[in-house]
């Protein structure tokens, strides 16, 4: 028996969902959801969507359709209450990220999907690419012993599109952008920082109103410490979207060059050696989302990547905010 979806969003990202969702045999889409008329004629036109399957909210899709799960590809400022709908309809949801931008909204909207008894997953896919993967399998094995410190480096003309909201709200490439490396962090090391002290500033010519440059320090309860530095109007050399790592430990560092992965250690060793590493397949992030949200539905258990889980990545996002604009050091407990 298919899962049936339905998909609410049409914009450009929301179309990409469509196809990936298409691609399945194990789903289909049985009604979509955009109150935008320009968005739902590029969907009837582009992907043959049907024009009656189409509604402009949740609530009316409901009622003409059965369904067990919502695709939410809609802003941030209303994932809160696609969720709220489908929880009240008994649907599970598989969200866009970030949870959400506002952060109360997002402990809220974790609370309603766990009395719900519902799967409520989050589509943070850079977790789900090979270098996070790879790394993550390698720390858990050992290969650089104590861990001791994470950096990571962005630079990107990120966001360039002039009077986008990425452009025009403030702390843009915290709130959307860096929930992804925030993530990863989280993900890769395997532990929750308990504390976070952020600089933020724009540089002369950059384009953005909200400040797209800093420098974040996450303090971790094991004494480990994570940098990330970043400036999201860069005009020169650009690193990957997943950024440039370099985890440092007894064994050494595994580092991330653009799309490599190294394992080096130079130091007091007979042989020292600065060693290529091959990353595990993964399928494609959206297949891969798809397949763990899909599985933890008839599994009946957490997905990864739970939005209770999430909660802890977006955490990062505003403490670091809060760091930022009140220019001291946040515990995450204060959220």
């Amino acid at each position: 028996m298919t899962s049936r979806s339905i998909v609410v969003g049409l914009g450009g990202r929301g179309l990409g969902w469509v196809e990936s969702i298409r691609r399945r045999k194990d789903c289909s889409i049985v009604a979509y959801v955009e109150p935008h008329e320009p968005n739902v004629t590029r969907a009837v036109e582009r992907l043959g969507i049907p024009r009656d399957l189409v509604f402009a909210t949740l609530p009316e899709a409901l009622k003409k359709v059965k369904a067990d799960w919502v695709m939410d590809v809609t802003p941030p400022a209303v994932h809160h209450l696609v969720a709220y709908d489908a929880f009240n309809a008994g649907l599970h949801v598989l969200g866009e990220k970030p949870l959400s931008d506002d952060y109360s909204h997002a402990r809220n909207v974790v609370e309603a999907g766990t009395k719900a008894g519902v799967r409520h997953m989050i589509t943070q896919n850079y977790r789900f690419t090979s270098q996070p993967r790879t790394t993550r399998k390698l720390l858990a094995e050992g290969l650089l012993g104590q861990l001791g410190q994470c950096d990571v480096q962005f630079y990107m003309p990120w966001a360039d599109i002039p009077g986008s909201h990425y452009v025009t709200q403030p702390f843009m490439l915290i709130n959307d952008m860096m929930v992804h490396h925030f993530d990863m962090i989280r993900y890769v090391l395997g532990t929750d920082p308990v504390a976070v002290q952020a600089m933020t500033w724009n540089q002369s010519w950059g384009w953005h109103k909200g400040d797209a440059a800093h420098a974040i320090m996450f303090e971790f309860a094991n004494g480990m410490h994570a940098t990330h530095v970043s400036v999201g109007c860069a005009l020169g050399r650009q690193t990957s979207w997943n950024g440039n790592w370099r985890i440092e430990g007894t064994g050494g560092t595994i580092t991330w060059e653009d799309s490599g992965m190294w394992h080096t250690h130079l130091h007091r060793v007979e042989k020292p050696f600065h060693k290529q590493i091959f990353p595990v397949h993964v399928p494609p992030p959206d297949q891969a989302i798809l397949d763990e949200f899909l599985a933890s539905i008839r599994d009946k258990r957490e997905p990864e990547c739970s939005a209770k889980d999430n909660l802890r990545s977006v955490a990062m996002v505003f403490a670091a905010i809060k760091s930022a604009k009140e220019g001291r050091k946040v515990k995450l407990e204060e959220l």
